[in-house]
């Protein structure tokens, strides 16, 4: 294997760690708050679709950062949204999760 092809076969984590060392905490941090959001949002989702506020009030965060991690998670093709109730769009899980 070459150098170049080890280097794709490595994780991300471990590429940052060898070019730049240990991540600083505030990073690392902010990374585990995002995961934990995104986690709590698609919990809340796999009940069904729901609208931003419904989903803030279900993952007990703020209806703005709902709405800004749904569009990244509609952006990348985690939720879709599925209807209109009211004035706001209902999103629902995609079934499709880029992570596997």
């Amino acid at each position: 294997m070459t150098d170049r092809a080890a280097e794709r076969t490595k994780g991300t984590i471990a590429r940052y760690k060898e070019r730049h060392g240990q991540a600083p905490a505030e990073l690392l941090e902010r990374v585990r708050k995002a995961n934990h959001t995104k986690a709590a949002i698609r919990r809340a989702l796999a009940d069904g679709p729901m609208t931003p506020p419904q989903v803030a009030a279900a993952a007990e965060i703020s209806p703005r950062e709902a709405l800004w991690v749904l569009i990244a998670m509609r952006k990348y093709g985690v939720v879709a949204e599925d209807g209109q109730e009211g004035d706001y769009v209902r999103y629902a899980l995609s079934g499709k999760d880029p992570r596997a």
